[in-house]
């Protein structure tokens, strides 16, 4: 499902506007230093040859160097705390345009778990995540302020060589126009058509990159690893090679704007050498007119390749928006902020039709009485997981209706829904830090007793002792250094240790022998005590109270008996 995409609530006015006033007064600044870089290059130019004139003649003596030196000085002063501040205060907006980016990337990311999130690519959501929002976040300083600096410039050239002499005027606004405006539309209108097909093209290398690192071993294994390597060389190359093709037109233009530049300053050369104007303007302000021209170079250069940044950045908001306009697959609109206490379960006429799965879930009818404990079985594709999803509201019904304690699942806020069920998926997650954090997610402030107490509960506290650190031993990024089944039954051990009214375990015992398998179940009874427990097994299992046994076959459920 999707909404609309609007490339609008990504953009940069309404990502600025929190940042308004230091954002302008860093163009301010921006704009001072260049200012400043221009008249202190135009001013020299001025002073030399008004004092070269000066000394051929009977003025040397009485030649003013005091004012035109402080002014001269003033610019350079100007120029250097200018650039110092304009850096400081851009940088600054940057990084909170950034933090603010993140902060919304991540709502968006959140609000869209679990569904449709876990059907995004891992390479996919990191090229949105990182190269898209480091798009966004550069455009100020690579597109905004250079373009805004490049237009002022111009206009403040243009008015002082027409200020000396409009002859001047006519033969340099050409070619200043066409460095400052025209070469930076003609480089954006020829990037435009790679802008969004090089997004694309990166985020498919990053995607095929992930996924072929993460799937290394069974690569190697099956002696896959150089055909699917070569795919990716064949991508990467695609990505480099529009890359170049982008820096040459950058290069290309930028060289343009200096060729521009240099025959504003020579067309200058050629009027203010004609006998009119050589008459009428005396050769200091000529020589000033030129130095003028040549030091817009300075804002020009970086506005030939502003645009370009530009189109970057409208490929990111279309990509983010994209992003954003994807609906939830559940939305939370209940008032009902009290967790429930009991557990009791009921199930009326509930269908679900997976997205691109042949098998319709249900209807299924179906009551689970408080504390009551359930064993789902059934072959593989049948809609168990499907149904704990259902039960968990990670996914909503197309019809029917499911209660807690009487009460809608669809009528609890979020976070009563989620503090009266606890989960255990079919593809826990373990993060890339401590055992003990890895336990305490759901509440930081238990104690290291109870922690080893739930370990031990799942057939975990030899493993413990053996850990060089014990709770505080760090666990590698997917739990990488445990096994499968160690590594599932220290995400059950979180689960149990949330206390829930209702549990849902998917395949618990996965990976483990009979042994182990039936003291984790004797755990699990235990921990969950009076609360409600759903779990899918292939394997019989054995409770202190009976358990009720259902079957699922293509979506439907057959009552199996109690065990």
């Amino acid at each position: 499902m999707s909404g609309r995409s609007d490339p609008g609530s990504w953009s940069l006015q309404r990502l600025l506007r929190p940042h308004a006033g230091r954002f302008a007064l860093a163009f301010v600044l921006g704009a001072l230093t260049l200012l400043a870089s221009l008249g202190l290059l135009a001013l020299s130019g001025w002073f030399i040859t008004a004092a070269a004139v000066a000394g051929t003649g009977v003025a040397a003596a009485s030649f003013d160097i005091f004012r035109p030196g402080a002014l001269i000085r003033l610019c350079a002063i100007v120029r250097t705390a200018g650039r110092y501040g304009e850096r400081l205060l851009s940088h600054d907006v940057v990084l909170g345009v950034l933090a603010d980016l993140r902060v919304r990337c991540y709502a968006v990311l959140a609000r869209l778990a679990p569904e449709p999130l876990a059907r995004w690519s891992e390479g996919e959501l990191l090229q949105r995540v990182t190269a898209d929002v480091d798009a966004l976040d550069e455009a100020p300083l690579r597109a905004w302020l250079p373009l805004g600096w490049a237009l002022l410039v111009l206009g403040v050239a243009l008015v002082l060589v027409g200020s000396v002499s409009p002859v001047l005027l006519g033969a340099a606004w050409p070619w200043l126009v066409a460095a400052g405006i025209a070469v930076p539309l003609a480089a954006v209108h020829l990037a435009q058509r790679w802008a969004g097909r090089l997004a694309a093209l990166a985020g498919r290398r990053r995607d095929r990159l992930v996924d072929l690192l993460r799937g290394l071993t069974t690569l190697c294994l099956c002696g896959a690893i150089a055909s699917r390597r070569e795919e990716w060389r064949h991508l990467d190359q695609a990505v480099i090679d529009g890359r170049f093709r982008q820096r040459l037109l950058e290069a290309g233009a930028q060289a343009l704007v200096v060729l521009l530049v240099g025959l504003a300053g020579w067309s200058l050369l050629r009027a203010g050498d004609g006998p009119a104007v050589a008459a009428a303007v005396a050769a200091p302000w000529r020589v000033m007119t030129v130095l003028a021209a040549l030091a817009t170079l300075e804002a020009f250069v970086p506005a030939a390749a502003a645009l370009h940044a530009w189109m970057h950045t409208r490929a990111a908001q279309e990509r983010l928006a994209a992003l954003e306009a994807a609906e939830p697959a559940v939305a939370f609109h209940g008032s009902i902020g009290t967790a429930a206490t009991g557990g009791r379960l009921q199930v009326h006429g509930v269908v679900h039709r997976p997205a691109g799965r042949p098998t319709v879930i249900g209807p299924i009818d179906l009551a689970i009485a408080a504390g009551a404990r359930v064993v789902l079985d059934g072959p593989s594709g049948a809609g168990k997981s499907t149904l704990l999803a259902l039960l968990a509201r990670t996914l909503d019904p197309a019809a029917g209706r499911l209660t807690l304690d009487g009460v809608p699942l669809a009528d609890y806020t979020e976070a009563a829904l989620r503090a009266s069920v606890a989960v255990l998926p079919q593809r826990p997650h373990l993060f890339a830090m401590s055992l003990a954090d890895n336990l305490r997610l759901g509440d930081s402030g238990i104690d290291d007793a109870r922690l080893r107490s739930v370990l031990a509960a799942v057939a975990l506290d030899g493993f413990l002792d053996g850990l060089p650190r014990g709770l505080e031993t760090p666990l590698g990024e997917y739990g990488a250094g445990l096994s499968g089944g160690e590594a599932r039954r220290v995400a059950l051990a979180g689960v149990l240790l949330r206390g829930a009214p209702l549990v849902l375990l998917d395949e618990p015992f996965e990976g483990l022998d009979a042994a182990t398998a039936a003291r984790v179940a004797t755990g699990i009874d235990r921990w969950v005590g009076e609360g409600t427990l759903v779990l899918v097994s292939h394997r019989p299992v054995a409770f202190a109270r009976p358990a009720i046994r259902l079957h699922m076959v293509a979506g439907r459920l057959q009552a199996a008996g109690t065990s």
